[in-house]
C-alpha cells in the first residue's frame, strides 16, 4: 500500500521542525516533551502497545506541567504589578507623619516628642511616663478621658519643675492605672517620612524616616 496512514501523518506533522530558539540546555520544554512522546509511540512494541490509561496519564502530566508554567508567569506578572503599585503608594508618603511601634524617641530643640498609645477600652486613668537615657523618670503625662483606640500624646520637653529637658533620646512606657494593678499599653512613635527606598533584594519597599530609621508598610500603625 502506498501513502502514509493518518497516524503516521499526525506524527510527521508533530515532528516538523519549529524555528530555532535559544533556551536553557538543561530545561525540558513543550517541544521536547512532545518529541519524547512521539519517539515512545514509534518505538513501542506493536504486540504490546501502550495502554490508553498510561498514554492519557502522560498527557495529563504534560498538561499539569504546562499549567504550572503558565500560572508561574501569571503570579510573576501580579507580583511586578503589586511592587509597582506599592512604590507609587510609598512615594505619596514622603512628608507624611506616621506612627510605628516603639518605646523611645528623640526630643529636638523646638520640636516636641510625639507618639500614641493603643487603649483597649475607654478610660480616664491612662498615663505615659518619660525616662531619661539613664532610666530616671523625668515626666508623667496623664492622658485624661479617652475613648478606646489610638490616643495621641505630645511632650514639649518641660520637666515637672518647669525647666526644659535637654535634647536627646528618651524612652517611654504607658499604662492604665487601677487598683487591681496597672495594664501595660503598647506605645507608638510619630516620625516623618523623609524618603523611599525601592529594594530588589526581597525586603520590599522601605520608608526612611527623618530619624534615620527604615520601616516597612506593615509596621505603620496609622498616618497622622
Amino acid at each position: 500500500m502506498t501513502g502514509i496512514s493518518g497516524t503516521d501523518s499526525l506524527l510527521a506533522s508533530l515532528q516538523t521542525p519549529a524555528p530555532a530558539a535559544r533556551k536553557d540546555p538543561k530545561s525540558l520544554g513543550q517541544e521536547d516533551f512532545l518529541a519524547l512522546m512521539i519517539t515512545q509511540l514509534q518505538s513501542q512494541d506493536p504486540l504490546k502497545p501502550m495502554e490508553n490509561g498510561e498514554f492519557i496519564g502522560q498527557m495529563a502530566q504534560f498538561s499539569t506541567v504546562t499549567g504550572i508554567a503558565d500560572m508561574t508567569k501569571s503570579v510573576s506578572a501580579l507580583t511586578e504589578a503589586y511592587s509597582s503599585g506599592q512604590a507609587l503608594q510609598a512615594a505619596s508618603m514622603v512628608g507624611r507623619t506616621v506612627l510605628t511601634e516603639g518605646d523611645s524617641a528623640a526630643l529636638a530643640p523646638g520640636q516636641p516628642l510625639t507618639g500614641a498609645v493603643d487603649l483597649p477600652w475607654a478610660t480616664q486613668a491612662a498615663k505615659v511616663r518619660i525616662y531619661s537615657d539613664t532610666g530616671q523618670l523625668v515626666r508623667e503625662l496623664p492622658l485624661g478621658p479617652q475613648s478606646a483606640g489610638i490616643s495621641n500624646f505630645s511632650w514639649d520637653g518641660t520637666l515637672a519643675n518647669g525647666q526644659t529637658a535637654p535634647a536627646g533620646r528618651y524612652s517611654m512606657t504607658a499604662a492604665i492605672e487601677n487598683r487591681a494593678g496597672d495594664t501595660a499599653l503598647a506605645t507608638y512613635v510619630a516620625s516623618k517620612v523623609a524618603s523611599v527606598t525601592l529594594s530588589g533584594n526581597g525586603s520590599g519597599t522601605q520608608l526612611r524616616t527623618d530619624a534615620g530609621a527604615s520601616i516597612g508598610f506593615s509596621q505603620i500603625k496609622a498616618v497622622m
